[in-house]
């Protein structure tokens, strides 16, 4: 009885001290009435939809674990508190918080729905939409089900333009612009269809327009994460101007949709090649340079998309990841463009499949 009593009281005092800097936050970022709502989730109800945290049940981990459950009669993923890593419990209350505040203020087709949140524990847990394909990390680098899925060049394209979508919304569709500052394959995910649904904004800030912003706070860790120092992002998709002047500005997040840009015509991992003391963007621009893009493509792209296509797309990453921002494009142009190039694959695609179908019929 004394055990459940203090058990009772924890939940209350995390409640009330998660709750009050959630509102803290939400006032900070200027949330507007426009806001998706949240729904608050119990502690007892987020473990009985994850069967007592079943092991079997979970989808990934690393700064946090997720599980499949079932909540309101409807799949979900659950975010909980990961592994223990070296930042405080307040820097990661902060983190997990932060991506509540920041969704609230995005409603897009192409972003991770978030259905509500617990938080009655130390750390507040997220509950947000079941997405069965898991992310474009799995599909180009063959982690889902340890096989290589080979994903198509149409694919490709048309994720990089969808997840754009969603890019050029948190910079322009508010009348502060928000800043993801984690743009990566790993959180780009896909549903059943392969649409591409941006998640994880732990590290966004929302910035008031022409106002300099500059990053101050410590982020939490973990094994490809900037270690000691008060930089967010990840380990070879970081902006290098951002990493230098700490200033936060929307082309940050141009630079980092650029190095994406670069792995999925690549087939290259950046944080892989980072940790190994190779940069995947210099890699990229050296053959760039030495006009020898077509040497370092991806097998699939290059069996599938046109010489046409691949120099475009290479062309619009080249110019994503300029060192200065100033040299950059912003994310609208980049939308743009990549639905040019979009079009373009296809029609190729539909060419070539008319061409085929008329094959075929005559054959027979």
């Amino acid at each position: 009885m004394e055990k459940a009593r203090h058990v009772f009281e924890a939940r209350e005092e995390y409640f009330i001290q998660n709750g009050a800097m959630l509102l803290e936050k939400q006032i900070t970022c200027n949330q507007g009435r426009d806001t998706e709502p949240i729904k608050i989730f119990s502690a007892k109800e987020i473990q009985q939809a994850t069967n007592n945290y079943d092991p079997n049940l979970i989808l990934g981990s690393d700064i946090a674990t997720i599980y499949k459950g079932i909540l309101d009669e409807r799949d979900v993923a659950i975010k909980v508190k990961g592994p223990p890593i070296c930042c405080s419990t307040e820097t990661m209350v902060d983190f997990f918080l932060q991506q509540i505040t920041i969704k609230q203020l995005i409603s897009h087709k192409n972003v991770v729905r978030h259905y509500g949140c617990c938080l009655e524990t130390k750390i507040p847990m997220l509950v947000l939409e079941f997405i069965p394909n898991g992310t474009l990390f799995d599909q180009l680098h063959g982690q889902r089900n340890k096989i290589n899925c080979q994903i198509s060049w149409l694919d490709r394209v048309r994720i990089a333009t969808e997840t754009s979508y969603a890019l050029c919304y948190m910079h322009y569709g508010r009348l502060r612009p928000i800043v993801h500052l984690d743009v990566k394959s790993t959180n780009i995910f896909l549903d059943e269809f392969l649409t591409a649904k941006l998640s994880n904004f732990g590290f966004a800030v929302s910035i008031a327009p022409g106002e300099d912003f500059f990053q101050g706070s410590s982020v939490p860790l973990g094994e490809d994460f900037f270690q000691g120092s008060s930089v967010r992002g990840t380990y070879g998709y970081v902006d290098p101007e951002y990493q230098a002047t700490l200033q936060v500005t929307d082309k940050c997040d141009v630079y980092s949709f650029g190095v994406v840009l670069v792995e999925v015509l690549t087939g290259h991992y950046p944080t892989e090649m980072f940790l190994r003391h190779n940069n995947l963007v210099d890699y990229f621009v050296l053959s760039m340079e030495e006009n020898r893009i077509f040497q370092i493509v991806a097998d699939v792209v290059l069996g599938q998309g046109s010489n046409e296509d691949i120099q475009a797309f290479a062309e619009l990453a080249l110019r994503c990841v300029k060192n200065k921002g100033d040299e950059r494009p912003s994310m609208r142009e980049v939308t743009i463009e990549l639905r040019r190039i979009l079009q373009l694959v296809k029609s190729k695609d539909s060419k070539l499949s008319n061409e085929i179908g008329s094959a075929l019929t005559r054959l027979a």
